[in-house]
């Protein structure tokens, strides 16, 4: 039986996953009004700033659930579902096919500065797989991971979701092609990997690479043909938010990449890795998750800030410490700061509770 707190919350997740159907990060400056509620959020290391839009919209959806008295982690869930529910966003719907042409397999995490954890990985078929993390956080596991995790989806109701749009589909087609023709732009562990030996996808090699043979790149490529669909562990959202009494909470949601084997589990749902939340902060980490599960990236960070860098430096540092590896960016909020930092491009966004000032690029450039 489920509690009645439990099924309020269902309600209103699936109410803000209707209510928002569409959706060059240098470190950010300190936010100007410390002990006040605040909210930041990437869209990932690979998405380009101009979707900033779709960042602010998550900002705003998880300062509007802390005004209305949630619990921090539900804000950072409410803004979590804006953006799996932006196509633009690698995470729910629009979440990356991997190479068999059809599955979807989506990781996501949940933590608080009081020490609560919950993680899932490679779910399938739901439309918002950071809902299907919070139920966890209640029960008494930290993690679970494919059909068991789409089971006990399944289990509070949420229905069955394709989250694959005819884009993912288009890039992964595309990742297909550069694999049977062994393109030169193919990560150097793909080039030498013996991936037709180890596969393992439902589908048949054969049928999951029929419309890929012998098929050369277009003259002028689509914008598919240059994703980043490629980078192993690319393109992760994450949100962060702080209460105005100085507790935190932190969420990452993602599709991973298209060019895995089945199974494939990045930084996500690794504890300490892609993302962490202390008595000093939160953060969320995005990039090249093997990179970032190497690092115990945001554990780390964490620890830096306990020792006495400010989310700013902190930032910096974790950038800079893996920028020559892959790409890696992350968001980080403090007592008094929020800040971001990448090696690349990024869309994300920051904002105060009450405050009309934005940090993060300007949306559209």
């Amino acid at each position: 039986m489920k509690s009645a707190a439990f099924r309020v919350f269902i309600a209103a997740a699936l109410l803000l996953s209707a209510c928002y159907p569409t959706g060059q990060g240098p470190a950010g400056s300190p936010s100007p009004v410390a002990g006040k509620a605040a909210a930041i959020a990437h869209g990932g290391a690979s998405n380009p700033a101009k979707n900033s839009d779709g960042t602010r919209k998550a900002v705003d959806a998880a300062l509007a659930a802390l005004a209305a008295g949630a619990d921090p982690v539900d804000a950072a869930v409410a803004g979590t579902i804006v953006l799996e529910d932006d196509p633009r966003f690698n995470a729910g719907t629009g979440a990356r096919v991997r190479i068999d042409g059809e599955t979807v397999q989506m990781d996501a995490s949940l933590m608080t500065s009081e020490g609560r954890f919950a993680a899932i990985g490679a779910i399938e078929r739901v439309k918002n797989p950071i809902v299907v993390t919070r139920a966890l956080l209640d029960s008494p596991h930290l993690f679970l991971s494919g059909e068991g995790a789409t089971r006990f989806a399944r289990t509070f109701g949420l229905p069955d979701y394709d989250p694959a749009t005819p884009d993912a589909k288009a890039k992964a087609k595309e990742v297909r092609r550069k694999l049977v023709m062994s393109d030169p732009s193919l990560p150097e562990k793909w080039k030498t990997f013996d991936w037709k030996k180890h596969w393992n996808f439902t589908k048949p090699i054969a049928a999951a690479m029929a419309d890929v043979q012998n098929t050369p790149a277009a003259a002028t490529p689509s914008p598919a043909a240059t994703d980043p669909g490629l980078i192993p562990g690319s393109d992760t959202v994450g949100v962060a938010v702080r209460t105005a009494d100085g507790r935190y909470a932190v969420a990452l949601s993602t599709g991973g990449t298209s060019i895995t084997l089945s199974g494939r589990i990045g930084d996500v749902p690794v504890y300490g890795a892609g993302l962490w939340a202390g008595p000093k902060g939160a953060i969320a980490a995005t990039g090249e998750g093997e990179r970032i599960i190497e690092a115990g990236l945001a554990r780390e960070m964490h620890r830096w800030m306990e020792e006495g860098a400010t989310a700013d430096e902190a930032a910096k540092r974790a950038v800079a410490m893996l920028r020559e590896r892959g790409d890696i960016g992350v968001i980080v909020i403090d007592a008094t700061t929020m800040s971001a930092d990448c090696n690349k491009p990024m869309a994300w966004a920051a904002r105060d509770e009450g405050s009309a000032t934005w940090q993060g690029p300007e949306p559209g450039k």
